[in-house]
Parts: C-alpha cells; sequence; structure tokens
C-alpha cells in the first residue's frame, strides 16, 4: 500500500546533490531495485559501515519511508520508488548488468562524485588508492580512466585481481586526490586515504 509520504516525494524532484550521491553509489556498492511501481535506490553495507549508511539516510530523508535498520551484519535503507530512479536504472543496467553510463558519468563526475564512489569501493593499498571496478568491463575502466584524467587530472592504472581487472590511483596523483575528495569524506572512511 502506497504511504501519504511516498505519494509526496514522488512529486519533489532530485536535487544535483541527491543525483550525484546516487551515481556515486551506483558506481560503488549502490543498486536500483525493482518494486511494484518502479525502481527504489537501495543502500547495503556492512554494519562497520553504519556511519556511512547514516550519512546517506540523511542526505536522502526526504525520500526514505523509514529508517536505516539492521539485517545480520548488514545495515541498510531503501527510498521510495520515484520515476527518476526508474531513468537511472535505464542508464545503469543493461540485461540485469551494471554499467557505465557514459553522457551521464561525463556530465556528472566531480570530486563528491568521487568521494563517494572511493567511499563505497575504494580501499588504500600502500601510498596508492584502488577502486574495485571488477564488476566493469575492460572497456568501461578504460573509460573510467579517461574520464578521471580529463575531468579530475587524475591519473590511474589498471591492476589485476586475479581474472579481474580494477582501477589503481597512481602515487602521483594521489595528494591531488586527497585534496580533491578530503572535504566530503565522512570522518570513519578517512582510513581509506590516510596512512
Amino acid at each position: 500500500m502506497d504511504t501519504h509520504f511516498a505519494k509526496e516525494a514522488r512529486t519533489k524532484l532530485l536535487t544535483i546533490k541527491h543525483l550525484q550521491l546516487i551515481v556515486g553509489s551506483m558506481l560503488g556498492d549502490g543498486y536500483l531495485t525493482k518494486t511494484t511501481r518502479g525502481y527504489a535506490f537501495r543502500v547495503n553495507h556492512g554494519i562497520s559501515q553504519k556511519d556511512y549508511v547514516d550519512w546517506k539516510y540523511k542526505l536522502l530523508v526526504g525520500f526514505v519511508n523509514s529508517a536505516p535498520r539492521q539485517s545480520g551484519r548488514t545495515y541498510y535503507f531503501r527510498t521510495i520508488t520515484h520515476p527518476m530512479f526508474s531513468e537511472l536504472h535505464d542508464q545503469f543496467y543493461t540485461d540485469r548488468i551494471k554499467v557505465i553510463p557514459k553522457k551521464l558519468l561525463e556530465a556528472q563526475l566531480n570530486p563528491f562524485v568521487l568521494a563517494v564512489w572511493i567511499m563505497d569501493d575504494g580501499s588504500r593499498d600502500g601510498k596508492q588508492l584502488r577502486i574495485n571496478t571488477q564488476c566493469f568491463s575492460y572497456e568501461e575502466q578504460v573509460f573510467l580512466q579517461n574520464v578521471l584524467r580529463a575531468k579530475l587530472g587524475l591519473v590511474t592504472t589498471l591492476n589485476q585481481d586475479k581474472k579481474q581487472l580494477r582501477l589503481r590511483v597512481s602515487a602521483i596523483s594521489m595528494d591531488k586526490l586527497r585534496k580533491m575528495v578530503i572535504p566530503y569524506i565522512i570522518p570513519s572512511m578517512l582510513y581509506k586515504l590516510i596512512p
């Protein structure tokens, strides 16, 4: 049954900040889930990342019917169904496989989007940063390298992870990366960037 809150929320437009949070999350662990009315955005992280889930929830609270909750070792919430999420689903998925929406990323990639992506899927590796992009094709990862260089001036390489590839931000770009994204990184996630 549709709640009054959900009906109202569906009439609201997502702000650029909302969109960028979702784009950064979709590059990482976020996903758009099918509902009876279309698609909703779901945030699902381990309980150790509770602060991060709560931070996303606070940013999206106008589109969320109920507060985050724990299930086993995970902590999650889901938005209401919204027409914008259906549009984003069409851009981020092909035959149920997550893909890179090139035009959207070229338009939206900025330090905030990158910070969310790093908080979702980044991990410090010595003096470098790995971003777990293994679910994307080689061509998509080359596109990600190119767009990171063109829009943000970041040098990356592709790093072998078993039979898959993932992005690695080169040591020469790490100072630039830190200055760019640290203003947006929540305190509990700083360990991904600061030794």
